[in-house]
């Protein structure tokens, strides 16, 4: 039997307050490639993998370390 890995994905709302930020700002970033590309589901409808959020958290920490 093959194992199948769960996927968690946020849409804009949940995935903004999960980085602490807005809404607004979330969509800001996005617009401006600053976020991980979105996963669409229609044409009205992105999600984003908690995994690439983890990940751009991370990469944020070790720039603002790399600037302090």
């Amino acid at each position: 039997m093959s194992q199948i890995q769960e996927t968690r994905v946020m849409r804009a709302d949940d995935a903004a307050r999960y980085l602490g930020i807005g809404v607004s700002t979330f969509w800001r970033f996005a617009q401006k490639g600053r976020l991980p590309k979105p996963i669409k589901y229609s044409a009205r409808c992105s999600v984003w993998r908690v995994s690439d959020l983890d990940a751009f958290i991370e990469r944020q920490a070790h720039t603002d370390e790399v600037r302090g």
